[in-house]
């Protein structure tokens, strides 16, 4: 108010008369002034009206002394407008735009062919926290060998399609893997962590504002090498958060490689969308056909009871081991133990599953496959059944693995086809 004191004080000073056309002049130019400071600041408009006020009460002769005033007022107010700096941007306001959301859905492009890499749609509960998740990734190559992965309250379904297998996990051993592309892409999270990152000196975070209220925030995540992620043979990555300056959400986040002599674009997430979808989209299994061969890693109270200890064996000689026991153990009606060695399916669905065969023996067990279509490798067998009272031979196709939790080096047979 001080401002507008001082100039009640010169006002009432002023003993200036002028003609009629200069009184004229500068009310016109005191118009054209006021009209072109409108989009200032709340607190501008507000001594601005107050000054016009007092102006109005004034007595037409004081208009020129009065309009020299003004205009020094008004350029003083201009230069303290470009003085103060409006409230910052801080992370907290991004976090605060996201407070409700349950439905997000966007996509990532490759910088190489622009065609889309991934597509993921996320589902919270009311506590903000994933409840449901699903990732398209796309076969860039043209060889149309899509994987669709499907976390859906704490299992994982990931169907291939080009293999027409639909594996599921009941272990939780994908849990960590479904919930880190979360943590890394999901706009909130990453942004969070990122600054989690910084407090740890894995990353250095830069927020850059637009010179106008119209240009998009940035926040780059300048991430040391072998920090990104927890990936140490990564080199400098850099994830660039591109936020709406209105809304204050993310609208695509970039992510770059730093090398040794040029800086490379990996890939943008984008199309953020936070609107509804369908629900029934991580309904994977309605989507799989009847014939598709279902792969289960089942649930297990002990461990240590899938599969046999590889040792001294090599992941060969360890598979030929496993493939023998199992079938040795249909052979004896051993349910228990096929389970365990069947990635500790219950015995009774291994009786339900298996047990009709009447495996009478083992014939021979082949090299390992290395398959260019269907499974990527397998065992092909050789195994002698009874059925309807006569000996046959069934060749199944055997795949294997290792058990994967703990990092337990075990391996136990995945699949029979």
């Amino acid at each position: 108010m001080r401002l507008i004191d001082n100039l009640n004080k010169l006002l009432k000073k002023s003993r200036a008369v002028t003609s009629i056309e200069m009184d004229q002049k500068v009310h016109n130019d005191i118009l054209d002034l006021l009209e072109k400071s409108k989009t200032r600041g709340s607190a501008i408009s507000q001594q601005r009206s107050s000054i016009w006020r007092k102006i109005m009460k004034t007595k037409i002769t004081k208009f020129a002394a009065a309009a020299v005033i003004i205009i020094a007022a008004l350029l003083t107010i201009t230069f303290l407008d470009k003085s103060v700096t409006p409230t910052a941007y801080a992370i907290e306001q991004t976090i605060k735009a996201y407070d409700g959301i349950r439905y997000l859905h966007f996509y990532f492009g490759s910088p190489t062919n622009g065609k889309a890499g991934k597509e993921a749609w996320i589902q919270y509960d009311q506590c903000c926290e994933v409840k449901n998740l699903r990732v398209n990734l796309y076969d860039r190559e043209g060889e149309n060998k899509h994987l669709e992965e499907v976390w859906k309250e704490g299992r994982t379904f990931l169907w291939r399609s080009y293999q027409n297998t639909l594996e599921i996990d009941e272990n939780g051993d994908y849990t960590p893997v479904m919930l880190n592309f979360v943590r890394s892409n999901d706009p909130r999270q990453a942004i969070e962590n990122a600054y989690k990152d910084q407090e740890e000196g894995r990353c250095q975070i830069e927020i850059e504002e637009g010179s106008n209220n119209n240009e998009p925030i940035k926040i780059t995540a300048r991430y040391l090498p072998g920090k990104y992620c927890t990936v140490p043979n990564l080199p400098e990555i850099h994830d660039v958060f591109v936020v709406d300056p209105t809304t204050k959400l993310v609208i695509r986040k970039e992510v770059y490689r730093i090398l040794e002599d040029r800086i490379q674009l990996d890939g943008v997430y984008k199309d953020y969308d936070t609107q509804p979808f369908d629900p029934n989209i991580f309904d994977i299994e309605n989507e799989v056909p009847d014939d598709a061969v279902r792969i289960v890693h089942y649930k297990v109270n002990d461990v240590n009871k899938v599969g046999i200890d590889e040792g001294s064996l090599s992941p060969e000689e360890a598979d030929q081991v496993v493939l023998r026991e199992f079938f040795n153990a249909l052979i004896a009606k051993d349910y228990c133990k096929a389970g365990r060695l069947f990635g500790g399916m219950p015995p009774d669905e291994v009786e339900a599953k298996f047990g009709e065969l009447n495996v009478v023996c083992l014939v021979s067990i082949g090299d390992e496959v290395k398959a260019t279509e269907g499974l990527s490798s397998y065992y092909p067998c050789v195994v002698e059944i009874e059925e309807n009272g006569e000996l046959c031979q069934w060749q199944p196709k055997v795949k294997t693995g290792r058990v994967t939790p703990h990092n337990i080096k075990r391996r136990r047979i995945k699949a029979v086809f």
